[in-house]
């Protein structure tokens, strides 16, 4: 057999090969193929793009196809806006549900100078890895630890590192997604409604005396705002 009649074969081979695969292919395509939602491409552009994972799912665009094949509800989103959650709601044909918009707060007020330092922590910059080394370097092992674990993972630019030790949470920047809440590693961080004006800001379980040694504005449970609360609001 001579040269050109191998490299003949060869060829009639690697085409036949290429023809099976490729005929392969276009029959998988056919059994495989998915159909997108039209309607789909319209959510994503409305939701805000964040992809925070507040709603439950690993993004806006996974959100989006779960709304249009009925796997979630519009109200999971904490983020979209009033706007956008009306125009959403006509999309998919049901009624708008508009959430009470919350923010996060920090419930410590130990910054420097106000709670009682009981060592020099000179580990990774990092809450967990603190809160890991004998629950950090303050008095108080309830209080927050400031390195901004929680900065990290804002997606919305809402948290800051604060010059005094401790995180600042911006309301007017805050959506409410509860990224931060889930961070922190001593539980510092709260979603409450954006129309509360008063909610605890102190998280520790001590006992007065030592509450007062750790911290100069530490809730030491002594009831004066049960007592005083002109609407019978407040439980300790």
């Amino acid at each position: 057999m001579g040269m050109e009649s191998v490299i003949s074969y060869s060829v009639l081979i690697l085409g036949g090969i290429g023809l099976l695969c490729g005929s392969l292919l276009l029959v998988a395509s056919k059994f495989f193929s998915v159909t997108l939602d039209p309607r789909v491409g319209d959510l994503i552009k409305l939701l805000p793009g964040a992809n925070c994972g507040a709603c439950g799912f690993a993004g806006c665009a996974e959100y989006a196809k779960e709304l249009a094949g009925g796997g979630s509800s519009l109200g999971a989103c904490r983020v979209v806006d009033e706007k956008s959650s009306s125009a959403i709601a006509s999309i998919l044909g049901v009624e708008d549900q508009v959430a009470e918009r919350f923010v996060a707060v920090l419930r410590c007020q130990g910054e420097d100078g106000v709670a009682r330092k009981s060592a020099e922590y000179a580990g990774l910059k990092s809450c967990r890895a603190a809160a890991l080394s004998f629950g950090g370097d303050r008095d108080c092992s309830y209080g927050c630890l400031g390195f901004g674990d929680c900065v990290e993972v804002c997606a919305f630019q809402a948290i800051r590192k604060g010059d005094r030790g401790l995180v600042v949470v911006d309301p007017q920047k805050c959506v409410g997604c509860g990224k931060c809440v889930e961070e922190c590693p001593k539980g510092m961080l709260l979603l409450i409604p954006s129309s509360s004006e008063v909610y605890v800001a102190c998280l520790s379980q001590d006992k007065g005396k030592k509450v007062m040694q750790a911290c100069k504005k530490g809730c030491i449970a002594c009831k004066k705002c049960e007592k005083t609360c002109p609407v019978d609001a407040i439980r300790v």
